[in-house]
């Protein structure tokens, strides 16, 4: 908010504030949802010490242990939700944002979404006040976040919301960005084919061992000692292997072994790719 006002000077000269909302910490919250991304928000809110009200979650069993866990009120039905947090963080899967958000049953004071594809202004009809805190990082519940580094990325529907959530953020983790929704669905889309395909292709790489009685563990120093070689180089100059070098008698072998029909296109597509993508570094 901005306001004008006279200067005590003989000229008529203004003066902009620019002020944001005294109330500007994030003192308790409500999770509505109970997947991968509320068990990771359930675990750095409670080493933050910031207060989770409530944790709504259709199923209840899962529901009441998410909530045990950080001393949390369980809920499954929202006329059970109160109104006395200071940010309400729908975690859900995509799918279920629009349906969810029709379910509330007041006026939110502010509220995020966590998607990594959704825009923000999904949530404009429940809140004037709303965001996106989008975890880039691949999660699931039971796994030791402890150690896990989280890149957070923020935005908000104006300036002192934008403002106020990445105060917050930062209290979650330590890398935090703000990003714009486009940036953001662009971020998303790369955290696709870098884990979500890669993790893929390990298992299809893990299933090839196990079939022949080998121990998939012994990929570990690789997959390791390639993700180490791109924090130092490209992945383009980074990349090895039969495709960069052109070796089709070796890659015939392996369309060879594959007995599969549907791997051996992925392989042949992947291959093309590497074959057109040479690094020139």
């Amino acid at each position: 908010m901005d306001i004008i006002f006279p200067l005590p000077t003989e000229k008529k000269e203004t003066k902009v504030v620019t002020f944001y909302s005294l109330n500007t910490e994030i003192q308790k919250v409500t999770i509505i949802g109970t997947g991968n991304v509320a068990h990771w928000l359930a675990f750095v809110l409670k080493k933050a010490k910031i207060s989770i009200s409530q944790i709504w979650g259709r199923d209840e069993a899962k529901c009441r242990i998410l909530a045990e866990n950080c001393g949390a009120e369980a809920i499954t039905d929202f006329g059970n939700l109160k109104d006395n947090s200071d940010l309400y963080i729908f975690s859900l899967k995509d799918d279920s944002y629009e349906k969810v958000i029709a379910e509330m049953p007041f006026q939110l004071p502010m509220a995020v979404l966590t998607s990594g594809s959704i825009s923000q202004h999904i949530l404009a009809p429940i809140t004037p006040r709303y965001g996106t805190l989008y975890p880039c990082q691949t999660l699931s519940a039971g796994m030791d976040f402890s150690s896990v580094e989280v890149p957070l990325c923020v935005e908000g529907c104006d300036e002192e919301v934008k403002m106020q959530l990445l105060h917050f953020a930062k209290q979650l983790s330590g890398n935090v960005q703000v990003m714009s929704e486009e940036q953001r669905q662009f971020l998303h889309l790369a955290a696709v084919f870098a884990c979500n395909f890669t993790n893929a292709q390990y298992g299809i790489a893990f299933d090839i061992l196990k079939k022949e009685n080998i121990d998939p563990q012994i990929l570990i120093p690789l997959l390791q000692n390639t993700l180490d070689k791109i924090k130092n180089m490209s992945p383009h100059a980074a990349q090895t292997g039969p495709a960069v070098r052109n070796d089709k008698n070796v890659m015939d072998k392996h369309l060879e072994l594959i007995n599969d029909n549907n791997l051996k296109e992925i392989y042949q597509k992947i291959s093309q790719y590497i074959m057109e993508h040479k690094s020139n570094e």
